[in-house]
Formats: C-alpha cells, structure tokens, sequence
C-alpha cells in the first residue's frame, strides 16, 4: 500500500511542489526588486547608497549611521567647546568639589574607635591574622588541644560519670566476687588443708 503521495506534507506532492517553485520565483524578484534599486540610486547619486562596493546590507547600515550623524551633531559641539554651558542641571559647587573643600568629612575619632573595634572583634574570631601568623598566635588563647590537661575548676572526687562507670564495670565486679571467695576459703579452710582423721588399720 503506497500512501505516502497522498500525504499533505509529502515533499513530492504536486501542490508542494509549486508552492516551492512559486516562493523561489518570489525571492528571485525581490532581489532584482533590490538590486535595481540600488543601481538606480547609485546612477542619480541622489540617495545615501552613492559608494558602488556597499552590498545591500552594507549600504543599510551606512544609510542609519548618515541619519544618525544628521539628527544628533549636539554632542560633538559639546566635545569642541568644553567651557559652553549644557543644557543640563547647573552644578553650583563644581569647582569646590574638584578641589576637595567641600568634601564632607566625618569624626576622624570615632571612625578610628570604629575600626579599632572591628579589628579587635576580628582578632577575637581568628578572622584577622597579619602576615607571617599563624592563626594560634593571632588568638589571645591557645586552642584546647594546646592545652595541658588538668582541673579546671572540677569539684574534688569522682564526677557522677565515673561513680557509674565504676559501679557497672565488670572487672570491678569480678575482683569483689575473688577477694569473697578469698576471705571464705580463709576462714574456712579447703579439703586438702584440713586434717585427715586416719583410718584404722585392718
């Protein structure tokens, strides 16, 4: 069964076909359209496309850049005469501000207490070391672990952790059963240690 041909998009179907031919022909005129165009404007030397090696797209962009130039020749008036007045905001303080007296300047003091501050606050976190230091050093303590072991302030005795750690340990438990049995057998002495009553002879 052959129903390829009589699919819409098929792109031998006769109706595809011409309509491909009729967009080529259509593209075909329009390029000529263009090109007649420029050609003419090129002869009457009356149009902006008076340079004969612009291509159409060059000869577009040309043409915008003319306009462009045409419509805004202010700012290169401006750029001759720099000392003309703008027509912008008028800036009554200019020449202060360009020799720094009318800079506004804060409480030196106080900016200086600020970032006293900050740097302290900054060592004290280990984030501001200078160059050559190590962060241990930047720190006003040691870490812990540079530490010698040793009470801090621990109360004397053992700490509840360690009362029931004792109390639960095996071995402890063990070694209480042994010396038990040791004061029994102590007290009480083995089979072997007692006297033997002796037989009678037979």
């Amino acid at each position: 069964m052959n129903i390829l041909p009589k699919k819409s998009w098929h792109v031998r179907n006769k109706d595809n076909v011409a309509r491909v031919r009729r967009d080529e022909a259509q593209a075909r005129e329009e390029e000529k359209e263009r090109e007649r165009r420029v050609l003419l404007a090129q002869q009457e030397g009356t149009s902006e496309y008076s340079e004969p090696a612009y291509t159409p797209s060059q000869a577009r962009t040309e043409f915008l850049r003319r306009k462009a130039r045409r419509r805004d020749p202010v700012p290169e008036l401006e750029a001759a005469d720099p000392g003309a007045p703008s027509s912008g905001p008028v800036d009554l303080f200019r020449e202060l501000l360009g020799e720094g007296k009318g800079v506004p300047r804060g409480n030196k003091e106080h900016e200086e207490e600020k970032r006293q501050e900050k740097e302290r606050q900054e060592k004290a976190l280990g984030i501001l070391t200078y160059l050559g230091q190590s962060a241990a050093e930047a720190q006003t303590q040691p870490p812990w672990y540079q530490l010698p072991p040793g009470p801090k302030g621990c109360p004397p005795g053992p700490s509840p952790d360690e009362k029931i750690k004792n109390r639960l340990d095996p071995l402890r438990e063990m070694q209480k059963h042994l010396t038990k049995k040791r004061h029994s057998s102590e007290s009480h002495p083995s089979r072997e240690e007692r006297p033997q009553k002796q037989r009678p002879r037979e």
